[in-house]
């Protein structure tokens, strides 16, 4: 049977890989520790599976939905904005509701970018930012995120040959893989760029919640984000709804309508009763217990890591402890030895961009008993680990 070019030349989606690999590991009989992928384990709060499961019973719930979402939840999303950064947004203009955030962020590009431009994509960043230009035909411009750099991209390594033909540029802060931070001169500075050179950013604040150290902000809190930017906010991380797929793009009113005449070609929104269930969600903050369960396995993972040697920061901010191997490994040595010596799975760090290959993420969302029985298996280091060293100082 035919196929096209995209999709032969297409690699697989590493998230996918890693469960799949697992799955025949544990078919052979072995006992997989599952560190890689991101699945939290806290469950969502009583009152959102309550509401869920009475709006399910609903005699309306089978019908479509509204293909902007439900007009209570998009009001919803609006106040929790004005309540949480002093943002107003117009609910009828500037919140859209999207089956979760990675479909919405490949999907966003088709409505900015046009072929022959690009995108600007961090190196590391979440996979599905450099989908878009796999799928669709786009270029990606890499930006490296280094630990040198607090990893924050550097803009002054962008030509400007470059800079005319982006269209498109992903940010993500508090940072997946990293836990980095950003500061407020970082977002001024990318919405002055954006202005000057017209391009959309896109900020994926999907870790908005799980921060210990600092606080999280929203782009569109700086004075003229509103006009270059959007922001998508996801129940998944900070209300273990990950499962359900749902999401907020909010922002410049402009970009949502092209972008919602892009998503509503192509699905049908987002199931009623989860809409409602996301409305009780957004009722409550996140608990002070669910983001010191996640404190105390980071401060754990940390320590065990360095007590066998390896050199590693405490990321101050989401789900993940990025860690740099030690030479000679390369993330893809390590990661295979992890996996067939100890039965303990990581996500190397190729997989969130290719100048990312002397890293590995380790996520933090199984339980503390999972983790120490993790570390009773993993080996120290017979040398320290050293920091990998920058990578080249141009695009490859």
């Amino acid at each position: 049977m035919p196929i096209s070019n995209r999709a032969h030349h297409l690699p697989p989606y590493i998230f996918a890989q890693i469960h799949e690999d697992i799955a025949r590991m544990e078919q052979d009989g072995k006992t997989i520790i599952d560190l890689g992928i991101s699945d939290p384990d806290v469950p969502p709060r009583p009152d959102i599976l309550d509401t869920l499961c009475t709006w399910v019973r609903h005699s309306d719930s089978h019908r479509y939905p509204s293909y902007r979402g439900l007009a209570p939840l998009r009001q919803a999303v609006a106040e929790w904005y004005l309540r949480r950064f002093g943002v107003y947004l117009d609910p009828e203009s500037e919140v859209l509701i999207t089956v979760g955030s990675k479909e919405a962020l490949v999907h966003f590009a088709l409505a900015t970018v046009n072929p022959g431009q690009a995108i600007l994509v961090p190196d590391p960043g979440y996979p599905s930012y450099q989908i878009p230009s796999a799928l669709f035909g786009f270029e990606s411009i890499l930006m490296p995120l280094i630990a040198a750099n607090h990893f924050l991209p550097d803009f002054e390594r962008i030509s400007s040959t470059e800079w005319s033909r982006i269209q498109l540029g992903f940010f993500n802060y508090p940072n997946n893989p990293t836990g980095a931070m950003a500061p407020e001169e970082f977002w001024h500075q990318a919405i002055e760029l954006a202005h000057r050179h017209q391009w959309t950013i896109v900020s994926d604040l999907a870790y908005v919640d799980i921060v210990y150290t600092g606080q999280a902000h929203s782009i569109l809190e700086y004075a003229g984000a509103r006009e270059v930017a959007v922001e998508t906010v996801t129940f998944s991380k900070s209300y273990s709804m990950q499962g359900f797929r749902l999401a907020a793009m909010v922002g410049c009113a402009e970009i949502l309508e092209a972008f919602y005449r892009v998503e509503s070609q192509i699905n049908a929104g987002v199931y009623l009763p989860i809409q409602h269930a996301g409305i009780a969600a957004l009722r409550e903050n996140v608990t002070p217990d669910t983001l010191a369960t996640y404190q105390k396995r980071r401060d754990f993972v940390v320590s065990s890591l360095q007590h066998r040697g390896f050199t590693v920061e405490t990321p101050p901010a989401t789900l993940y402890v990025w860690l740099p191997v030690p030479k000679p490994d390369t993330d893809q040595t390590f990661v295979s030895r992890l996996l067939h010596q100890y039965g303990i799975a990581v996500a190397p760090g190729v997989a969130f961009g290719p100048l990312s290959d002397r890293f590995i993420r380790i996520a933090l969302t199984k339980p503390l008993s999972v983790l120490k029985e993790a570390f009773a298996r993993w080996p120290a280091m017979t040398s320290t680990a050293m920091t990998p060293e920058n990578p080249p100082s141009r695009h490859p």
